[in-house]
């Protein structure tokens, strides 16, 4: 049996923030695409890099997180997303809102700071989930 590991993208401003949760995911075992705006983000979805999971910041230059999701949303593969914050929630509830909307598998908000052990834990929960969605990225080959 062999398995793929599971895949992440992450998009953040931030990145002292984006370094932190990419290295936290290389070392859980996740392959990391890192991204710092929603448009570059897009690009690497429809690039067909086959993420399982997107951990998407909700406020970015040039295209925020909620732009993007509008998006991504139609990509053909099955994504998870869950959406990050340090600000407002007002805006993580669109985004989530949004992305229910057109049927995404939307996980639960991530707000910052996040403490690693919290973080980690929620990798196990996404690692757990893709394999239950049963997607390339995360599955049993």
């Amino acid at each position: 049996m062999l398995f793929i590991m599971p895949h992440v993208i992450i998009a953040d401003d931030n990145r002292e923030f984006l370094e932190l949760l990419s290295t936290y995911c290389s070392r859980a075992g996740w392959t990391v695409e890192t991204c710092s705006n929603g448009a570059e983000l897009m690009h690497l979805v429809a690039a067909g890099t086959a993420p399982g999971l997107l951990l998407i910041d909700v406020m970015m230059p040039v295209v925020d997180g909620i732009e993007a999701i509008e998006q991504i949303c139609d990509h053909p593969r099955p994504l998870r997303v869950r959406f990050m914050s340090g600000g407002d929630s007002a805006n993580l509830l669109a985004a989530k809102l949004i992305a229910m909307a057109r049927d995404m598998s939307v996980g639960r908000n991530i707000f910052k700071p996040v403490e690693r052990a919290d973080f980690l834990s929620i990798l196990d929960e996404e690692a757990q989930h893709l394999l239950g969605m049963g997607t390339e990225t995360g599955a049993e080959i």
